[in-house]
């Protein structure tokens, strides 16, 4: 497997680091990519070149003002984003795009859930596909926790509308600490191989067993190994850290001894 870690763009420091640690690539926002200005823009690629290190996969795909269950979602706003967002990718070494978007996505009061889900499919099928075709893009489909969004908590859910939506380049992703919070386990990871294109990081227990969203600092802290050998099985290739930090500088270079070691 293939291992990144997850920063905005103008974390210029945090790429030099990263490279260092020996991860293979980074990870950055999506909204960032497609709505800063040409200096930021220009300045973040310039920072990957330096680094000889790409920026493979992107995060908060769509922002919450540009809401989609029932909306004409196919809207000039809508495709000029995700365009403008790819296209930029395409520069960087985008191949991967993590349709979480917990505030874009979820249901409004009182919409029928069946109906949610054929929105979301349609705006998956007829919008994103054809534009992520055209850059060399999957998207995957974070399941996210039940406090964070109203619809598409589970892997098989997240899997299931990628079927539903019927294109090569719209698969699922798998979250350690979306996962450890609504029940899903590493079995789930292993049945649906093929479906999981892309997969998030994070200690998600403290050590009460508590809720968390870290870094992770030592292979005794949570059976990582596992998680790793259930991607494995189910064929994906690449993984991202995407945690709370509060020393990257320290911390990164704990989670490659974790990764790697």
């Amino acid at each position: 497997m293939r291992f990144g870690v997850c920063f905005g763009m103008k974390d210029f420091d945090w790429i030099v680091l990263a490279k260092q640690a020996g991860f293979d690539y980074v990870e950055t926002n999506f909204q960032n990519l497609s709505r800063s200005d040409d200096s930021d823009f220009s300045s973040f690629k310039k920072a990957l070149e330096e680094n000889d290190i790409r920026c493979e996969s992107a995060n908060c795909f769509i922002p919450g003002d540009l809401p989609i269950i029932g909306t004409n979602f196919a809207r000039d706003e809508m495709k000029e984003f995700i365009e403008n967002g790819m296209r930029r990718g395409s520069e960087v070494g985008l191949k991967t795009v993590v349709f979480g978007s917990g505030g874009a996505r979820s249901l409004p009061d009182g919409y029928n859930y069946a109906d949610g889900m054929k929105d979301l499919a349609a705006f998956l099928r007829d919008v994103v596909s054809p534009i992520g075709e055209k850059y060399g893009v999957t998207v995957v489909i974070e399941p996210l926790r039940r406090n964070e969004c109203n619809i598409i908590h589970t892997l098989d859910e997240g899997s299931m509308l990628a079927g539903f939506v019927g294109k090569e380049n719209i698969a699922c992703l798998a979250d350690l600490y979306h996962m450890w919070g609504i029940g899903d386990d590493y079995e789930n990871i292993r049945k649906l191989k093929g479906c999981i294109k892309h997969a998030h990081l994070a200690n998600p227990v403290k050590p009460d067993g508590s809720r968390n969203r870290a870094y992770p600092h030592s292979k005794d802290e949570f059976d990582y190994k596992g998680f790793f050998d259930a991607l494995e099985a189910a064929g994906c290739e690449t993984c991202s850290i995407e945690a709370k930090c509060e020393d990257f500088k320290s911390e990164v270079f704990l989670s490659a001894k974790v990764i790697y070691g």
